[in-house]
């Protein structure tokens, strides 16, 4: 493992348990076995590093679940869209849980909201195609409770919450006819 990638998983981590302002650049390098120089070198400040980190993180996201957005079929689209906090959580712990505890900054926002925009609008189009009465309403109650769900995977083990994911796709595609 190169010294840049020891420093990415460590700050990772750090942001992710303590957050970006209770994080220093001494702590990261530590962390990662190198010293702060080296940090400095490759990424000129922890403001540098952060921002690698959300552009990267996003960049994996985006490649690795491109298969949702290509997806025709409406139903598996959706079922897809519900499976998808239980994916990320899992492949990601890290970079989600840094997101979630840095949300707030405008960068996280920026990244995030680019994220979930194509999902936004190919879940209500979905939603239509399936018959739901007000599929704008639907997709957001549904986006809401995927953004609970997922919040509630970094952090909890309940073994419910695996379930949950089921009863999601009973409750919103129970009504719709298969086309």
């Amino acid at each position: 493992m190169t010294s840049h990638t020891k420093i990415e998983q460590a700050a990772l981590q750090l942001f992710g348990e303590r957050g970006y302002d209770s994080t220093s650049t001494l702590l990261i390098a530590k962390s990662a076995g190198v010293s702060e120089a080296l940090l400095f070198k490759y990424f000129q400040s922890k403001e540098k590093l952060f921002e690698y980190l959300i552009k990267q993180g996003f960049r994996r996201i985006v490649e690795a679940n491109r298969g949702i957005l290509t997806e025709q079929n409406p139903r598996v689209l959706i079922e897809n869209v519900i499976d998808l906090p239980y994916k990320l959580v899992h492949d990601e712990p890290d970079f989600w849980k840094m997101q979630d505890k840095e949300f707030n900054r405008p960068l996280v926002q920026k990244y995030f909201q680019r994220f979930m925009s194509p999902i936004d609008s190919l879940l209500q189009q979905a939603f239509k195609d399936v018959g739901a009465d007000d599929a704008e309403m639907t997709t957001q109650l549904l986006l809401l409770i995927i953004q609970s769900l997922w919040r509630n995977l970094l952090y909890e083990h309940d073994p419910h919450l695996q379930k949950l994911g089921d009863h999601l796709k009973r409750t919103y595609l129970q009504r719709t006819p298969a086309k």
